[in-house]
């Protein structure tokens, strides 16, 4: 078996709110990825977050982001597809990706009509996979997505991606919810740490 096979975990109870990427653990791994990438490349990293909404990435140097919603002040206010699209024709190469959409068809509905948009049939088959597909590519070698969700998959191997470390956060005192799960994969490269969370 291969370190691939074995991505690092990590388990964590924690309180997790609408806003994972202001939970102290979540946001420390989101800052060992974007320190990791400028130590790197030397500080010049291209990153973006597709579902920035009112996220620290907003502020973050080198960081583009969109949000559906045009109340928040992010760089473009397109639905994932067309981001990734937008992405694609400005010719955008990213270093980090910070993945963090709705988890669930509830939560993407409660988006979309919270901004009086429909919710077009194709979204609720296939909520991300062509948009992935899009942004994959322009991820560079090397390049890191940090995915967070209620399941592990990710950006996957068929996209080019490996996992280096899965971290598990589960809600204090309250069995009845979803664990979220933040995992960390990079595309085709063979010296990365794993990233994991500093005790």
């Amino acid at each position: 078996m291969t370190h691939e096979e074995f991505p690092n975990m990590t388990f964590r109870r924690t309180n997790i709110t609408s806003t994972p990427f202001d939970n102290p653990h979540i946001r420390n791994i989101l800052d060992r990825v974007v320190n990791f990438a400028n130590y790197e490349k030397k500080g010049r990293v291209l990153m973006c977050d597709p579902f920035a909404r009112e996220s620290f990435t907003n502020y973050l140097q080198g960081c583009i982001t969109n949000d559906l919603n045009p109340a928040f002040n992010t760089n473009y206010n397109l639905e994932f597809k067309d981001f990734a699209y937008k992405m694609k024709e400005l010719e955008h190469r990213f270093d980090v990706v910070f993945f963090d959409p709705p988890y669930s068809l509830r939560q993407l509905k409660d988006q979309y009509d919270g901004i009086g948009k429909d919710l077009k049939l194709w979204q609720t088959h296939n909520m991300w996979g062509e948009g992935k597909d899009v942004l994959a590519q322009l991820v560079k070698p090397g390049g890191v997505v940090v995915s967070l969700g209620w399941t592990t998959s990710g950006f996957g191997r068929k996209r080019g991606f490996t996992k280096k470390a899965i971290h598990v956060f589960e809600q204090v005192a309250r069995e009845d919810r979803y664990a979220l799960f933040v995992t960390v994969e990079q595309k085709t490269q063979l010296t990365l740490d794993s990233f994991s969370e500093e005790e």
